[in-house]
C-alpha cells in the first residue's frame, strides 16, 4: 500500500553560523507543526523507517550528521546498528534509566563509530550524577535553554569544556541569548532563531505487519538462504523496502537488484534487526506477540 512518508528536519549551526548537522524530528501530518508523541520508541522508528526506506538519507541531511533519538529499548536492542556511523549522532533521551546494560551498549554504539549526544540536559547534581557513567562516550550535549537557568547555561559550558565534550544551545530565540552563549563557549546552536523545523516526504510502500513477523519468526528457525528467500518472494512490499533500504547507503557500489543479492550484502543478522525496526514503527513496546525482540536477538547474535 502506498502513502506518503513524513519527518522533519531542524538545522544545527556551528559558532559561524554554517550548518553542521540535522536533528530528524517525528512527524506525522503535511499540515502539522508539530506531533502528538504517544511513545518515544514508535516516534523514532517510524523517523529511521522513512529515512532507510522512503526519502533517504543523503536527501535529508546532505554531507551533514543527522542527530536522531534513542529510547533505551531501541538502545539495548541494538536497533541502531543498522545505520551508518558516519552520518548519524544517537542522542540519548534525558528519562533514559542508566545502568550497567545501558552502559554496555553505549559503549558498543562508540566502539562502532558511532558519536553520543545527551538530550535536553538540567545543569544539576541529580543529572549530573545520573549520566557521569556516560561522561566518557559523550560527544555533545544538548542544553535546553527552556529548562535551565541563565546561571545554569554558563555553568554547563564550563563543566563540559574541562571534559573535552562539545555543547550545544538548544531552543534558542533571540540573538541576545544566542550570543550571550557564543561568549560563553557554546560550540552549536539549535533553534527558532536560526529555523524552523522543516517537513520532508517521500512515497512509501507500506508492508503488512503480517508480513514482517511471518520473516521475523522464520529467522528464528536460521532458514537456509533459497528457503528465506523463497518465503521473502511472497511479499513485494516488503522485498521493495528492503532493496529500498540496502541500496540507501551504497556509496558508489553496483545497485544490488533482488533480495538474495540483499541478503547476502547485509547478512540475516541484519535483516533481523531492519525488520525489528519496522515492528517498532508499527507497535511501539506494545508486542501482543509469544517473543520478544531481545530474545530474537539473542537467538541471531552469534551469526
Amino acid at each position: 500500500m502506498q502513502s506518503l512518508a513524513y519527518l522533519a528536519r531542524q538545522p544545527i549551526l556551528d559558532r559561524e553560523g554554517k550548518i553542521f548537522a540535522y536533528e530528524l524530528l517525528f512527524r506525522d501530518s503535511p499540515k502539522s507543526d508539530t506531533a502528538i508523541i504517544s511513545s518515544d520508541v514508535q516516534a523514532t522508528a517510524q523517523v529511521l523507517e522513512n529515512v532507510l526506506n522512503s526519502i533517504g538519507i543523503e536527501r535529508i541531511v546532505g554531507g551533514n550528521k543527522a542527530f536522531v533519538n534513542c529510547s533505551r529499548e531501541m538502545l539495548l536492542d541494538n536497533l541502531f546498528g543498522l545505520l551508518n556511523p558516519n552520518c548519524y549522532v544517537l542522542e540519548i533521551l534525558e528519562d533514559v534509566k542508566v545502568d550497567k546494560m545501558l552502559v554496555r551498549a553505549i559503549e558498543h554504539y562508540k566502539s562502532c563509530g558511532f558519536e553520543i549526544a545527551l538530550d535536553d540536559f538540567i545543569m544539576n547534581d541529580e543529572f549530573i550524577s545520573r549520566f557521569e557513567p556516560l561522561f566518557k562516550y559523550v560527544s555533545y550535549v544538548k542544553i535546553d535553554l527552556a529548562d535551565n537557568t541563565s546561571e545554569a547555561t554558563m555553568q554547563a559550558a564550563m563543566y563540559f569544556k574541562e571534559k573535552n565534550i562539545k555543547i550545544l544551545a538548544e531552543k534558542v530565540e533571540d540573538e541576545e541569548t544566542f550570543n550571550r552563549c557564543k561568549e560563553a563557549g557554546y560550540d552549536y546552536f539549535q533553534g527558532f532563531l536560526f529555523a524552523k523545523p522543516e517537513l520532508v516526504t517521500g512515497q512509501k510502500i507500506d508492508p503488512e505487519s503480517a508480513a514482517i513477523l511471518q520473516i521475523i519468526q522464520l529467522l528464528l528457525t536460521r532458514p537456509p538462504l533459497e528457503k528465506l528467500c523463497e518465503e521473502l518472494d511472497k511479499f513485494p512490499d516488503l522485498c521493495t523496502n528492503l532493496l529500498q533500504f540496502v541500496n540507501s547507503d551504497m556509496r558508489g557500489k553496483p545497485a544490488i537488484e533482488t533480495a538474495k543479492e540483499a541478503i547476502v550484502w547485509i547478512g540475516m543478522k541484519k535483516i533481523q534487526e531492519w525488520l525489528m525496526l519496522m515492528l517498532y514503527a508499527r507497535l511501539g513496546t506494545l508486542f501482543e506477540h509469544d517473543f520478544k525482540s531481545t530474545q530474537i536477538n539473542a537467538r541471531l547474535s552469534d551469526e
